[in-house]
């Protein structure tokens, strides 16, 4: 059981649902024989985390005075990677509202480094992936690569051709013209993304919003099975 409320755990899940990433995006554990409060990690890039923790002022020598009787002051930390401006930051916090809070910085900063970590490369990667991964939960051979204008392309037709089935199937499966608005925009941002986030990130982080769109909006089990279907076998 984790040590925090529940409370401060759905408000911890509902801070990850942000921007073009979705809970499923990350791995949440609540440790209960440690420290740690909450550890979080970006699953598609690992090297990204989240550590919620309580500890003693005066670090490693305050946590030692305390056990040993000496009164110290408990404080809450968030220790993440990356930070505002550095690969790694720690903050401290008052309150554990603030601290959680923290998370939607972290996710924006997670976004922003891969956005921009394509320009700060030395040089260009040019490895090339022969064909489109199986499924959206293959390993890539090199997650971190930007896919080349080729690739790109080749996608973008794809997701074009998704576009065009969902519309066809409007009927069948009882999706409204705002539903069909909002798979459609989800296509759009996958799309534009493909310039922004290397492969492993952009095949985890589309793959789960088109997945996780398709069953928030379908009502029954056999239209999600089938549009989920046909979304593999297009894109794949």
């Amino acid at each position: 059981m984790p040590k925090l409320k529940n409370s401060i755990v759905n408000d911890i899940y509902s801070y990850l649902e942000y921007g073009d990433f979705c809970l499923e995006d990350f791995d949440v554990k609540f440790p209960e024989k440690s420290d740690s409060l909450a550890e979080i990690t970006f699953i598609a890039l690992p090297k990204y985390s989240f550590v919620l923790d309580e500890t003693y002022t005066g670090g490693a020598i305050g946590a030692a005075l305390a056990l040993s009787g000496e009164s110290r002051k408990r404080i809450i930390r968030t220790i993440e990677a990356p930070g505002d401006y550095k690969n790694s930051e720690v903050h401290v916090h008052e309150q554990i509202d603030s601290a959680i809070e923290r998370i939607t910085n972290w996710v924006r900063n997670v976004r922003e480094d891969l956005v921009y970590s394509k320009s700060a490369l030395r040089t260009p990667d040019v490895d090339l992936i022969s064909d489109l991964e199986n499924s959206f939960e293959k390993e890539i051979t090199d997650p971190e690569a930007f896919f080349e204008e080729a690739e790109e392309n080749e996608i973008s037709k794809k997701i074009d051709e998704l576009s065009r089935r969902v519309s066809e199937l409007e009927e069948k499966l009882g999706i409204s013209p705002e539903e069909s608005k909002i798979i459609e925009n989800v296509l759009v941002r996958s799309k534009e993304n493909l310039k922004k986030y290397p492969k492993g990130v952009w095949y985890r982080t589309a793959g789960t919003k088109i997945m996780k769109t398709i069953k928030g909006i379908l009502k029954t089990k056999e239209g999600r099975e089938l549009l989920a279907d046909v979304a593999r076998n297009v894109l794949t």
